[in-house]
């Protein structure tokens, strides 16, 4: 079968950047001819058997590279005639092509907006960002019974949202999880030592979260949570690694008094190593389709504390793995459930085996067989 797969960034990093690559090798293998038409190609091992097509249109700013992309995309992709399209975010406008997301732009504009009201700075700026107002028309026109043979959600939650707002595909909407490379997130005693004297948390209870934002993670609730959970646990130190704003968390960490228990490494190379020197990985994001550091922590072995905002939350069996909160920000519920998740007594292999289900491999195969149906 001669596949097509859309993706405006084709890598390694990112969350559609990285699954699609994923899938194009995964499927390559599998014998499909896979051709990827992207305006940004990062490639690496494994990607010798995909075929690349560099598309044009602007690559910044950001609302060009939105509303440019679609067309030449669109445009490259009917010259080629795969077989089969698989678009990754809402980038083809030709009809009967599989619609690959996350989860749909509009649920996360809804919510911030009731967040930020119009007469608040963040509110504005967001209202008058035309990057918004382009992929929300795009998403419109997109998740249409013309255009869209099947939209494949990253999970339950993310797939609820679609129908709601798009029921004229609603039977067209099927979940695919994101899968997750099995042999690079494991547990690893010898680096877990090392990583908690680099963090001297040497015998401390680690409490890990990874962020790369501060408001949609929630990372201000979760220092509320940890200054209560520390007044029980006095061991207990909070890890905040990843590309979040450092000089707000340190302003948010001061003001609570929490300054001398928290740890901010930035961002972690080897985050597997991260995952494995924490005793407990805490996610209050407020709005993640899927929210792949959730299944990251798993594999490596470390329970897991996370709001049902986060898609992956589907994965986490109460008391077993982990523990859900119902309210994102509801820091006292937080800290509760990390009270508790701080007792499971499942092994690190036991946690692991819950998310054996979506191991790459495995992912691919349902994708493959997905292709294969129709």
């Amino acid at each position: 079968m001669r596949i097509g797969i859309a993706i405006s960034r084709y890598a390694r990093s990112g969350g559609l950047e990285r699954v699609s690559g994923e899938w194009a090798r995964g499927l390559a293998s599998r014998g499909h001819e896979v051709t990827v038409f992207a305006q940004q190609v990062e490639e690496g091992p494994g990607d010798d058997a995909v075929r690349f097509v560099h598309v044009g249109g602007m690559h910044s700013p950001i609302a060009a590279r939105a509303a440019t992309y679609p067309f030449a995309v669109t445009r490259a992709i009917r010259e080629a005639s795969p077989d089969v399209v698989i678009a990754f975010g809402n980038a083809v406008l030709l009809p009967d092509v599989i619609v690959r997301l996350h989860g749909a732009h509009r649920p996360w504009w809804e919510l911030a907006n009731s967040l930020a009201p119009w007469d608040s700075y963040e509110g504005a700026r967001r209202r008058l960002n035309p990057h918004h107002r382009i992929v929300l028309a795009l998403e419109k026109r997109i998740l249409t019974p013309r255009i869209a043979r099947a939209v494949l959600a990253a999970s339950d939650q993310a797939a609820a949202d679609i129908r709601r707002l798009y029921p004229a595909i609603a039977d067209r909407v099927r979940v695919v999880p994101d899968g997750i490379d099995l042999d690079a997130f494991h547990f690893d005693p010898t680096a877990r030592e090392a990583t908690r004297r680099a963090w001297r948390a040497d015998d401390s209870f680690v409490v890990l979260t990874v962020a790369t934002e501060v408001r949609r993670k929630g990372i201000a609730t979760l220092l509320d949570a940890f200054v209560l959970f520390s007044s029980e646990r006095p061991d207990a130190v909070l890890v905040v690694a990843g590309s979040a704003p450092r000089a707000e968390i340190e302003r948010l960490a001061a003001a609570r008094g929490i300054s001398d228990r928290v740890r901010m490494p930035g961002f972690v190379p080897d985050i597997a190593a991260a995952y494995g020197a924490a005793d407990l990985f805490v996610f209050p994001t407020i709005f993640d389709p899927w929210g792949l550091p959730v299944v990251e922590a798993l594999a490596c072995g470390t329970p897991v504390v996370t709001s049902k905002a986060a898609g992956s939350s589907q994965v986490i069996v109460p008391s077993e793995n982990g523990l859900l909160t119902e309210q994102f920000a509801d820091a006292a519920s937080i800290a509760a459930a990390m009270r508790e998740a701080s007792g499971i007594a499942a092994g690190r292999e036991r946690i692991r085996s819950s998310v054996a289900h979506l191991s790459w491999p495995r992912v691919i195969d349902d994708v493959d067989s997905l292709l294969i149906q129709g």
